[in-house]
């Protein structure tokens, strides 16, 4: 995890690399290796490391990343009080306050606006431009070919509004600076007051679902913001009365009563703060006390809410998915939880009856999500597409024709073309949509179909029978559906929807004319149809499956544009730069892959490989050869100067072996031109690799990233350093260099000495490690444990972010911190400066925030040093911020202005081109040019 500096006249190559978003990593031998828009085995973010970012609050699991997360930020504790998270951002309101050194200079952005994927790493063959990801759109109700104003809800990367939805290429505006954070779960315009409402907070159970500051609402269409004080009227979780209802929560809907734009139903659920690089390891949850999750109503206009849980709707573990009015009563209220079904109040909220008990999948999480609809007869009608974190049973679609009174019958309507339509995502990705009016007509969104899209599938018998199903509609209540996910442009290269869905509307008037919201950002349908049934003759199907194939390809758009150019939310996890030009990095993405500049515009940017993208970094002495990571510990070389076509897997012997790492696992390329073959990966060893991964030519014949299995032992040559059979750093061993204290986890750090020997690493727990002679043969390799060397008494017991090393003194160090001090109260800090003493067997810790002194309670994501003047740089969930002179007397202020308040996984600095950047978590890369 690092960043790129100037080590002996060279550019050290950063990588962060993170932890853990995306579910979907699992190789099978075929091109559909990673997760991304192009070629991924399941949507973005993975099954086991999202589901449980929400369930930590019943205490979190060590088996699930996303609870890994939790657990590394909370991390000796079990928990986070609120109140932690709360200092947290009055001590960067603190510092932003303040004056001093760096405060004057000005963040730029440095892109992408326009992200270019090639056709060759998209699944449907096209050229896609895309964006991140996409939690919410809200349409204005009176949109119009001239004028129609749209505004989407970006999972880290704020809201942005349009005037021209319906133009070629729409004109987008960020309206989200006057809000105190980018994270967005729900947006919903009320027509009748005019007014904009924005629920900060992402509910989709990811490892970066980012928790929220509360309930905002704009009535000038976004260009200023008030806080909704949403203030609790019940004394629920504990005394939490009187008290924002949703701060530190995710907003999942916003129900205003089209009659009554006083009352407002909002339902809230789990999320986490922090995001580093190492994503699965220093995130956490603002955990107890908290305002309850569940489903609230105002009828003040949102002055004071009531919790509607209790009683006879039950409290949730994970929160509340839906809650919709009924189009023919609207005291009629339905709400859905996560795990417990689906709900009905025919007295607007003050009694509840359980309608629909949901799938029962036993432990998985289920996400049931409803559409309601008016019928002719003066019924209404109810969908239900429910699905959990497991394949079986797989996710189903049910229909009741009458729900409004009564016990509905809920008849399972599922089909062949409809069936696990969000396989194992559901908690993630999982939209069910009915447009006014047309009570037959239902959109199902989930997860990509990657076992059936034509030519990538992965089982044969069943190849080619759908066209992705990112979004299928039936316009004859559920009988029959048709794929959405390519349009009829182009038999071999149509466009198409990028994977993992969560967002959806449709132009009033014109249902059929709709925009799609995914982890690729936002797309809009022709509202015209085509046939294009006669594609499946040549997919060599057996006679059922051409029949669904048939019936799914019957009625697809004429025509997907990608409405992305300008959108500049890209979720960047790390960035590396070329050693050679400071202005060409290369930086990994969720869910939309690694990406590098086209030229030094700023504005486009090319996919070089596709997946979740985690670290990345160029070769010391050619920066031809390059890295990338996808998740876990698959990573790819490169040696044709990052050519998509030509990358290689190199970390079948880490992949195959039993050993566990971080979602974005830690990895770093050796700055020194002596050594510039060697790459790191840290799993629960460091791993070593000295030639790049092995021989180009072999790689490039036998390994092809489009062909081969992560787990291919013949590709790669990294090895595992240290003593044979005890080279894992996270073991208990209280008799060798290891000891039995904060055992656990997997290496978290990776940093070279400015030597060619020294290397440094640290652990999930606080374990930091010295070796002298990392270029050693892999088992002559020793590792020393310092941080618990006489001297290193000051050392916190908590998760390492990052290491820098001196690169004028390879025994000379700083080291951040995620968590908080109160969970390590004798060891308070986040920023330390280390010596270690070789020779003498000491090491010597001194704190540079002092604790709850000037940085304030406040964890480090990441951090640099600037070794041109000695002024540090430490990001944080809200931005960076600056040291001078790293003086432990000084104070830490901003470093510049101009960043949004946006999550800052990462830094990359490079003193002799006097840059610094940040990798944020939604609003793309950005550069301060250092004084």
């Amino acid at each position: 995890m690092k960043r790129a500096r100037i080590a002996l006249g060279l550019f050290s190559l950063l990588m962060l690399v993170g932890a853990a978003l995306l579910l979907g990593v699992s190789h099978n031998g075929t091109k559909n290796a990673r997760s991304g828009f192009a070629v991924k085995t399941s949507g973005d973010p993975d099954a086991s490391s999202k589901k449980d970012s929400a369930s930590v609050e019943a205490g979190p699991s060590a088996t699930t990343a996303a609870a890994e997360a939790i657990a590394q930020r909370a991390y000796p504790a079990d928990e986070i009080p609120l109140q932690l998270s709360l200092n947290a951002q009055k001590a960067w309101s603190s510092v932003k306050g303040r004056k001093g050194k760096n405060k004057a200079g000005q963040w730029a952005m440095v892109g992408p606006s326009h992200s270019n994927m090639p056709g060759l790493l998209v699944f449907s063959g096209a050229d896609y431009t895309t964006s991140g990801r996409i939690t919410a759109l809200a349409l204005d109700p009176s949109c119009s070919q001239s004028k129609c104003r749209l505004w989407i809800g970006a999972a880290g990367g704020g809201v942005w509004r349009t005037k021209n939805a319906m133009a070629g290429t729409p004109s987008w505006t960020p309206v989200s600076d006057g809000l105190p954070t980018n994270a967005i779960g729900a947006l919903t315009y009320d027509a009748a007051s005019d007014t904009l409402y924005a629920g900060t907070g992402e509910p989709n159970a990811s490892a970066d679902s980012e928790a929220g500051l509360g309930l905002f609402k704009s009535t000038d269409g976004g260009d200023t913001w008030t806080h909704v004080a949403a203030l609790t009227t019940t004394a629920i979780s504990g005394a939490w009365v009187n008290k924002d209802a949703f701060l530190n929560r995710a907003i999942s809907q916003i129900t205003v009563d089209p009659t009554n734009s006083n009352i407002v139903y909002v339902t809230s659920a789990s999320a986490i703060r922090g995001v580093c690089s190492v994503l699965n390891g220093c995130d956490a949850g603002p955990l107890a006390p908290l305002p309850a999750r569940g489903v609230y109503k105002s009828t003040d206009g949102g002055a004071t809410f009531t919790n509607l849980n209790g009683g006879s709707l039950p409290f949730v573990l994970r929160g509340a998915v839906n809650v919709v009015l009924d189009p023919l009563n609207h005291n009629t209220v339905y709400a859905s939880l996560f795990g417990q079904g689906v709900y009905r109040s025919t007295d607007g909220g003050a009694n509840w009856t359980q309608i629909f008990a949901g799938m029962v999948l036993g432990t998985s999480i289920e996400r049931d999500s409803v559409a309601v609809a008016a019928l002719p007869n003066g019924k209404t009608r109810m969908y239900i597409g429910a699905g959990g974190d497991v394949t079986f049973p797989p996710s189903r679609l049910y229909r009741s024709d009458d729900v409004a009174t009564g016990v509905p019958a809920f008849a399972n309507i599922t089909t062949a073309q409809s069936g696990n339509y969000c396989t194992a995502q559901c908690w993630y990705d999982n939209v069910v949509y009915s447009p006014p009016g047309r009570p037959d007509t239902v959109y199902l969104g989930g997860a990509y179909d990657y076992a059936n899209a034509g030519t990538w599938a992965i089982d044969q018998n069943l190849a080619g029978r759908t066209n992705g199903r990112a979004f299928i509609v039936s316009n004859d209540a559920g009988a029959n559906f048709n794929d959405l996910t390519r349009d009829a442009t182009s038999d071999s290269r149509p466009n198409g929807m990028h994977p993992d869905s969560h967002a959806m509307a449709v132009v009033p008037g014109n249902p059929d004319l709709a925009f799609f919201g995914s982890d690729g950002g936002i797309v809009r349908t022709s509202g015209a149809f085509a046939d294009v049934s006669s594609q499946c003759a040549s997919r060599g199907l057996s006679p059922a499956n051409l029949a669904i194939c048939q019936q799914l390809l019957s009625s697809v758009p004429t025509a997907i544009d990608s409405l992305n150019k300008g959108l500049s939310t890209l979720q960047f996890q790390s960035l590396s730069v070329n050693p050679t030009d400071a202005r060409d990095l290369m930086g990994g993405t969720q869910d939309n892959g690694t990406w590098e500049p086209n030229g030094h515009s700023g504005v486009n940017w090319n996919m070089i490989i596709w997946g979740d993208g985690g670290q990345s970094g160029f070769n010391a002495a050619n920066p031809d050869y390059r890295f990338n990571t996808f998740t876990g510990q698959a990573n790819d070389a490169n040696f044709r100067g990052g050519d998509p076509a030509k990358w290689v897997v190199i970390t079948g012997d880490i992949v195959s072996s039993p050993e566990g790492a971080y979602f974005y696992a830690p990895v770093t390329a050796d700055p020194n031109i002596a050594n510039a073959g060697t790459i790191y990966q840290g799993s629960n060893s460091v791993w070593r690799t000295q030639d790049w991964g092995g021989d180009p030519a072999f790689l490039e014949a036998n390994c092809s990233e489009f062909t081969t299995s992560s787990g291919a032992t013949a590709c790669g040559d990294f090895e595992p350093i240290g003593p044979a059979g005890k080279t894992s750093l996270t073991a208990s061993n209280a008799t060798d260099y290891r000891g039995a204290d904060r055992s656990g986890t997997n290496v978290a750090a990776i940093e070279r000495g400015s030597d060619t020997n020294t290397i440094w690493a640290a652990t999930g727990t606080g374990r930091v490690f010295v070796s002298k002679n990392g270029d050693a043969p892999a088992s002559a390799v020793v590792w020393k444990r310092i941080d618990n060397l006489p001297g290193a008494t000051a050392d916190p017991n908590r998760f390492v972010s990052s290491i820098y090393v001196d690169p004028a003194n390879a025994n000379h160090a700083w080291i951040s911190y995620s968590g908080y001090n109160a969970n390590t109260a004798t060891t308070p800090g986040h920023v330390f400066e280390v010596t270690y003493n070789a020779v003498a067997g000491t090491a010597t810790w001194t704190n540079l925030d002092g604790g709850t002194g000037p940085m304030g309670d406040l964890p480090a994501t990441d951090l640099v040093r600037d070794d041109v003047t000695g002024d540090l740089y430490a990001s944080t969930d809200f931005g960076v911020m600056t040291l001078a002179g790293g003086n432990a007397s000084g104070t830490w202020v901003a470093a510049g202005d101009g960043l949004p308040t946006v999550e800052v996984a990462g830094l990359t600095v490079v003193p002799g081109a006097r840059k610094l950047y940040a990798a944020t978590h939604g609003r793309s890369a950005w550069v301060l040019t250092l004084p």
